[in-house]
């Protein structure tokens, strides 16, 4: 394999292709994808051939989209992270090995399959957008495509049915760039493409609190779920609410980037809204007000 993807690779550069980016699909957990990534592939003996510039993230997605739908503690997506850390010296350089989703062409079924929340899909590729990793959208995704059955034909729905489509979309038209999921998606690609923390910071996932006094990670699905990425001197914080209803939680962030006495705002957020940091408890924290299924992206002002 490794001998494959090289010749591909140096075809590229002959060509003219400086920045050829090849990426796989390798099914398994860090420590196996590793082996197949750029000049951590193991050659048994012989002259070493860079592989794969990067892998498809299954680990993460096998624990994402539970976690979205407030189905699983998002403990478990901290223990990928971890686990990612520990295979990679540096955590912050670890997503441009791998490839992000959450809907895939071999799956049996998509996030929105019996799912009756569509602000859910926002979240999903909302926190692709602004984790580690290079986020890959599956077409559809962003208008609502619900397919799923007994084989993977079900999530191959037809975007520009012709008399060839799928699922009764014969003469169809389904991109919609007015759809409310692509817009918000739409905006929130847009912050990220501003903030170069959000494509290349580390990532540590902030505790939260209700009282303003005792704080710490989620325990169970109903929660705000926050994270930070901070590239040198600059944090932004992604805060989501993974619940049905609406949440007003205190959330950490760095004490000597984001000061107490300033003011992070809402980058995102149809009402822009500008949230005081304070000291609580011997930490800078800031009072989120989240609406149902809703994510504010902060930096500070």
């Amino acid at each position: 394999m490794a001998i494959f993807c090289n010749a591909i690779r140096e075809y590229a550069q002959r060509v003219g292709k400086q920045r050829f980016f090849l990426y796989g699909e390798v099914l398994a957990q860090d420590e196996t994808i590793q082996e197949y990534l750029g000049r951590n592939t193991r050659a048994a003996g012989g002259e070493r051939f860079p592989s794969l510039d990067a892998a498809l993230d299954f680990p993460l997605y096998f624990e994402l989209e539970a976690v979205i739908k407030g189905f699983n503690n998002p403990a478990a997506l901290r223990q990928r992270y971890q686990r990612l850390q520990a295979v990679y010296s540096d955590h912050g350089e670890a997503g441009r090995y791998f490839v992000t989703f959450v809907d895939n062409h071999d799956r049996n079924q998509r996030f929105m399959h019996h799912n009756q929340y569509p602000e859910q899909a926002v979240l999903a590729i909302g926190y692709l957008l602004t984790s580690q990793g290079i986020p890959c959208i599956y077409y559809g995704t962003e208008q609502g495509f619900d397919g799923g059955g007994d084989s993977d034909a079900y999530v191959r729905e037809c975007m520009f049915g012709g008399n060839w489509g799928a699922f009764a979309s014969s003469g169809g038209h389904f991109f919609n760039n007015e759809h409310a999921i692509y817009r918000s998606i739409q905006a929130i690609a847009a912050v990220r493409k501003q903030q170069a923390a959000l494509r290349y910071g580390r990532q540590y996932f902030r505790e939260i609190s209700g009282n303003g006094a005792d704080f710490g990670h989620p325990i169970d699905g109903h929660c705000t779920l926050a994270w930070s990425r901070i590239l040198d001197t600059e944090e932004v914080l992604v805060c989501m609410n993974l619940d049905a209803a609406p949440r007003q939680d205190w959330v950490t962030v760095d004490y000597h980037l984001s000061h107490p006495g300033w003011v992070m705002q809402d980058l995102v957020g149809a009402d822009r809204q500008h949230l005081q940091i304070e000291e609580r408890n011997g930490r800078a924290c800031v009072q989120v007000t989240l609406p149902p299924h809703h994510m504010r992206i902060l930096r500070a002002v």
